[in-house]
């Protein structure tokens, strides 16, 4: 009697004790990276973050209304762990790297219980295998080695911090199942969990689709005597809330691109879904940047979307015909990987990433594990150990690469050594900054684009004639002259930028750039009137307008600002004022603008904006005219 309670304590236990084997070797892994320093965006979100972290205790609730950093991410519950971190280590980042740890052990009890419910639901003659299976997903899951990047940068809590809640959102989703339909009580907890997501991050909308398909699938099953329509209020109140707060984020971002519709936009979701899939189930070295457009192969990934969209097409019909876990599989990863397939563009550094599959890795491996249930014990566990040694390697090497954001960016260039987006953060992040211009013109020759190439080397230029102005105090005309040079070839974005936003990223990123250039050159020659107007009118032209108003204020001021361009300056002056919410101080340098000599004329289009914003109609009207007749006297000028 002993020995058989003692042999069925093991067979319960033996699950537990694989995924407990693969939490600690993941673990181990990603504690090599408790001492590294923050990296990258970490600077912006924690480092130079004063705003938050001098935001006190009885003020929390403002996270509620405004974004908390300069990149106008609108995540209250992210700000608010990193504000908790900041109270309690300070800038030491091992305390905020601990603490995505803790977020990422958090997960992985819900990957197993939503993994065993599923699995018993979809698959009840095989349900005895529960266990086993949900073990063999949640160690799979753990040990995925695009997971690092989520865990190890602590820009990547969001990630992190929304998988939580949305693993919770769909386990309670889950368990909210009944006999007789939902749960009330864990259906609305189901709605709370998934609100929270949303706030974490703004991509956990996806999960609302995958739990009102669940809910319909269950509605579907529920005994006819049992089922009722108001059931199916549920997941259409799920869809309502994911909506409404899409809509929230939609209005708070501020940093948008334009849209455009043609074959190349059509060609980009393809193959983004593709490289997903690829992440997803690749054994694989794990990089920053990953070239999409830039690939040989993106004909193959193009083809691969493609494939898992009519794969994920099949296995919808697949689920409302019949209860089928790999349909479902096939579908919960296209619903998750639809939020970064850039059917609404933004400008990511890299059209994909690792972070960017951190919720949708479980699906692919869901799908991996019940497809080789079908085989054998020895196959199957054999293709199992062969994924989780490869991904488990993988995440310990990746791991190292987060030493700094050189080593970084190194490891991309060894593996797209012409690619230019790793290229131009070697340059403009590590190389720049260190001096070394030399070996920044040196890297900027592999880049394989020519046009791409010629603006990184222009501002490498430009950097080195500051930096020989500022050291010898002689004449900055030089300097000038070059950042003017790199301010024309950085007033049109690339054409390619329309569908490759990676290139989008890339221009404004050099825009920032030749802007760090203007003031460092202003701040060392504060009484040059030419440098302070020229450094405001880029500031103007990128929409710093809060650094454009500084630099016009000074440079209308100055005594020594040329009398030909004192017009413009002043109405530029007016412009930032306009932009920087600042409506009604513009109105005294837009006038001042159409005095001096020669003015201009181009002031009064502006005066009409501030006459209108302030209920002054007749004014508005007038300034109107002149603002036309000023435009046609300009175009027959020209």
């Amino acid at each position: 009697m002993n020995i058989t309670h003692l042999l069925s304590r093991l067979r319960f236990s033996s699950p537990l004790v694989l995924v407990l084997l693969s939490v600690a070797v993941s673990i181990a892994g990603y504690l090599q990276a408790l001492n590294f320093p923050f990296v990258a965006d970490d600077l912006v979100y924690i480092s130079t973050n004063t705003r938050l972290a001098k935001l006190p205790f009885s003020e929390l609730w403002k996270l509620l209304t405004e974004p908390y950093n300069t990149m106008s991410e609108f995540l209250p519950l992210r700000e608010l762990s990193y504000w908790l971190d900041m109270s309690l280590f300070g800038q030491n980042p091992s305390g905020f790297r601990m603490h995505n740890i803790l977020l990422y052990l958090l997960c992985l009890p819900l990957v197993y219980g939503i993994t065993f419910e599923l699995w018993r639901y979809f698959r009840p003659k095989d349900a005895d295998s529960s266990s086993w299976a949900a073990a063999a997903v949640t160690a799979l899951f753990v040990l995925h080695s695009s997971h690092t990047d989520a865990v190890v940068w602590i820009s990547g809590r969001k990630d992190i911090l929304s998988g939580v809640f949305s693993l919770l959102a769909l386990w309670l989703a889950v368990r909210a199942k009944r006999e007789q339909g939902l749960s009330r009580p864990l259906a609305a907890a189901t709605l709370i969990a998934l609100l929270a997501a949303m706030l974490s991050k703004a991509t956990a909308v996806a999960m609302a689709p995958v739990i009102a398909t669940l809910w319909i699938i269950f509605w579907r099953d529920t005994p006819v005597l049992d089922k009722r329509r108001s059931m199916l209020l549920w997941p259409l109140a799920i869809m309502l809330l994911a909506a409404y707060i899409a809509v929230v984020f939609a209005a708070v971002i501020t940093s948008k691109i334009p849209l455009y519709f043609g074959i190349e936009s059509v060609t980009r979701s393809l193959a983004v879904l593709g490289w997903l899939t690829r992440l997803s189930i690749s054994p694989e070295s794990r990089h920053y940047f990953y070239p999409v457009f830039e690939d040989p192969y993106l004909p193959a990934m193009v083809t691969l979307g493609i494939s898992v969209l009519a794969a994920s097409a099949v296995g919808l019909v697949m689920i409302m015909r019949r209860r089928s876990l790999e349909g479902l599989a096939l579908v919960i990863f296209l619903f998750l990987c639809i939020p970064s397939i850039q059917l609404i563009p933004y400008a990511p550094p890299s059209l994909v990433s690792d972070r960017f599959v951190f919720l949708a890795v479980w699906p692919v491996i869901l799908l991996v594990v019940a497809l080789s249930w079908r085989m054998k014990p020895v196959p199957r566990a054999a293709i199992l150990l062969v994924f989780a040694i490869a991904w488990g390697l993988h995440a310990a090497e990746r791991t190292r690469d987060w030493r700094s954001l050189e080593t970084l960016i190194d490891t991309d260039l060894r593996a797209y050594p012409e690619f230019y987006m790793p290229i131009a953060y070697k340059i403009l992040d590590v190389q720049l900054p260190q001096k070394s211009i030399r070996e920044a013109s040196e890297t900027a020759k592999n880049i394989a684009d020519t046009e791409f190439r010629n603006i990184v080397t222009g501002l490498i230029q430009a950097h080195a004639e500051v930096s020989i102005a500022i050291a010898s105090k002689d004449s900055p005309q030089q300097a000038m002259s070059l950042l003017w040079k790199s301010g024309l070839d950085l007033k049109q974005p690339p054409s390619q930028s329309k569908w490759n936003s990676p290139v989008y990223h890339f221009w404004r990123k050099c825009q920032y750039v030749l802007a760090t250039e203007w003031s460092h050159l202003a701040g060392h020659f504060p009484d040059d009137a030419s440098i302070l107007y020229s450094a405001g009118l880029w500031s103007l032209e990128i929409h710093y307008f809060d650094d454009a108003v500084i630099y016009l204020t000074a440079a209308t001021q100055s005594p020594n600002l040329a009398e030909s361009v004192r017009g413009t300056a002043f109405k530029s002056l007016g412009l930032a004022l306009m932009s920087s919410n600042q409506v009604a101080q513009a109105e005294v340098p837009l006038r001042a603008a159409l005095t001096q000599s020669p003015p201009d004329l181009l002031a009064h289009c502006a005066l009409s904006a501030v006459y209108k914003l302030t209920n002054r109609p007749e004014e508005a009207a007038r300034s109107m005219a002149s603002c036309r007749n000023g435009t046609s006297e300009i175009t027959s000028h020209h």
